[in-house]
């Protein structure tokens, strides 16, 4: 537990993550006047929980995660929440050649960074994001936009490492899926070309 903030100390917050809280909340929401009510909530109601804060995780994943859990509720009022069935990150993946592979989770956290050099590129990306189921869009926007690391991803969804993993593989192979026209039309070999802008590799 923390002591509260008096209001100078809240304000210094407010200041140090603002844009990163609305960022997260337009990214999911797409509306600008809906991430601007929901961000003034979000440190509304940290303020008022402040005493539930433990100071074992940072500030600001703290405030995601409320931020997080506002912005499925919204959404649900709204009634723009889908649920559907996934595979396990497990199961191996047949590969073209009939073989079994196991499945690959890359490390696209500076992704964003490299691909929306090219603007035409970036905004097809930030287009599809858009169009991720929430709990994909989710960690896509944590992890490849925010720079969160999967452990803080975790703290934030409130799940488990595993499920980071494996909704942050899905919703890269959905994305890398709905980009393959607009890359096969700039390469000849797209998926390699693609890659080859992936960080570690």
């Amino acid at each position: 537990m923390s002591d509260r903030p008096s209001s100078t100390q809240f304000d210094r917050v407010i200041a140090q993550n603002y844009k990163r809280v609305y960022a997260v909340i337009y990214r999911l929401l797409g509306d600008r006047q809906e991430a601007e009510d929901l961000t003034q909530d979000t440190f509304v109601n940290a303020y008022r929980a402040w005493d539930d804060f433990r100071g074992e995780s940072q500030v600001y994943t703290w405030l995601y995660r409320i931020a997080v859990n506002l912005t499925k509720n919204r959404l649900e009022r709204m009634g723009r929440r889908r649920q559907l069935h996934g595979y396990s990150l497990d199961e191996p993946v047949e590969s073209s050649e009939g073989d079994q592979r196991q499945r690959h989770v890359e490390d696209w956290s500076q992704a964003p960074e490299h691909l929306t050099a090219n603007t035409e590129l970036g905004e097809l990306i930030a287009n599809y994001v858009t169009q991720l189921r929430q709990d994909y869009k989710e960690v896509i926007i944590l992890r490849d936009y925010e720079d969160l690391s999967y452990e803080e991803i975790g703290e934030v969804l409130g799940c488990s490492l595993q499920a980071v993993k494996s909704r942050l593989f899905r919703a890269r192979s959905d994305l890398r899926e709905k980009l393959e026209p607009y890359l096969a039309s700039a390469a000849n070999n797209p998926i390699d070309s693609y890659e080859e802008e992936m960080p570690g590799r």
